[in-house]
């Protein structure tokens, strides 16, 4: 006889001499068929890896999609089944959108009481405790997130966010003007419905169901963003928001550059307006960021062909032509001698000099004479002849 043990306890064994074999060598006769019962047992007895619990919210694979149920695999040994009373309460685009193999998250209402052994499940309150973890890490992260208006009342708007419902207060609205009441108001939120608007989350509270969102908030991260990304070179495709005496102001997603009116174009603009309308869709070329002062310049004439070349092939020296005054400083006056291009009237070449300088201003027409072309450094230097005089050609061409 032998001993041997097995899971802590001694077993006897009888032992026989089989020929062939040394003397002294034995096999041992180990008690039938108890490892392939402990195997069966794992396998076919009422044991679940993870059993779930009543309000876990698991992630589930769709087995089947019925005329009234849905049935998911909640990886244990029982099934999890979605009702037709939860289905309802989803969007028919959401459900027509639902098929076999899809992961979704559940919440586990009843683990017990069905007949067929399915856990009962909701699609409906899984999609709900989701979109309150989005919602949490969306207030964390500050993140800036597009979302269309659906709908309005008297303290705001309303969005959707997944299965929720999020809230823009008047106060944290910057697509209504502020200081709008009444009935302005009314008109103001009704013309945002179906409208995206820009938005971060300032407020998550699952209990009270409440989520908050501001646009306002949105705008102020989307304009420090925007002024710590850009760089100065850089070209952007902005929207004319507004026109003021000295230029123009371009959202550029967010943050207002200014156009000053030096660079709306080659041409002599008197105003932005003859050169841009608000709406324009304008590219510009980013000459200046401010980080400090939060402000940006922006050229459009950058990036507009210099006409430079085209203007000076026709001009000479000697020649006669009418130009435009531009810009007025104490040495002289600068000269628009046809498609933006300046020429510099010296007040050495002005009749009466500095006397008569005193007296030109910006839109002032001036007939001048081309005393030197500087092609290599751009420059035209000009002799004043007249003021206040009607258009006419010079050379074949007609100038401005």
């Amino acid at each position: 006889m032998g001993v041997y043990q097995s899971g802590g306890a001694k077993v006897e064994a009888s032992a026989t001499t089989v020929p062939g074999r040394e003397k002294g060598s034995s096999v041992m006769e180990k008690q039938p068929g108890k490892p392939k019962q402990r195997l069966a047992t794992l396998i076919t007895g009422d044991y679940d890896y993870a059993r779930p619990r009543r309000g876990e919210v698991r992630e589930a694979v769709i087995l089947s999609i019925g005329e009234n149920d849905i049935v998911v695999d909640l990886g244990t040994k029982r099934d999890g089944i979605i009702l037709p009373k939860d289905l309802e309460l989803l969007s028919d685009a959401y459900r027509a959108g639902l098929k076999v193999g899809d992961h979704v998250p559940v919440v586990v209402l009843k683990t017990w009481g069905r007949r067929d052994g399915a856990i009962e499940v909701s699609l409906n309150k899984g999609l709900e405790r989701r979109d309150w973890l989005r919602a949490q890490d969306l207030l964390e992260s500050g993140k800036v997130v597009e979302i269309e208006v659906i709908d309005f009342n008297r303290g705001g708007i309303i969005v959707p966010f997944g299965s929720l419902r999020g809230f823009v207060p008047n106060s944290h609205l910057a697509s209504a003007p502020r200081g709008l009441r009444g009935k302005r108001l009314r008109e103001a939120k009704a013309q945002l419905v179906k409208q995206t608007l820009s938005l971060v989350v300032i407020e998550v509270n699952q209990r009270q169901r409440r989520l908050v969102f501001s646009e306002r908030a949105a705008r102020r991260r989307k304009r420090q963003q925007l002024l710590e990304e850009l760089t100065v070179g850089e070209i952007r495709t902005g929207t004319v928001c507004n026109l003021v005496d000295f230029g123009a102001f371009v959202d550029l997603g967010g943050l207002d550059g200014l156009i000053h009116v030096s660079e709306l174009d080659w041409r002599y603009a008197d105003h932005p307006s003859e050169v841009l309308s608000v709406g324009d869709k304008v590219e510009v070329y980013v000459l200046s960021v401010d980080r400090e002062r939060k402000r940006v310049g922006l050229s459009r004439k950058r990036l507009l062909p210099n006409p430079w070349y085209r203007v000076v092939e026709a001009l000479h020296t000697g020649d006669t032509i009418e130009g435009t005054v531009t810009g007025v400083a104490r040495f002289g006056a600068f000269v628009d001698v046809g498609e933006g291009v300046e020429g510099l009237i010296h007040t050495s070449k002005m009749p009466k000099g500095k006397a008569t300088c005193l007296n030109l201003e910006p839109g002032s027409p001036v007939v001048v004479r081309v005393l030197e072309i500087d092609e290599w450094n751009h420059r035209i230097a000009l002799e004043l002849q007249e003021m206040d005089i009607s258009p006419f050609n010079v050379a074949g061409i007609r100038f401005k």
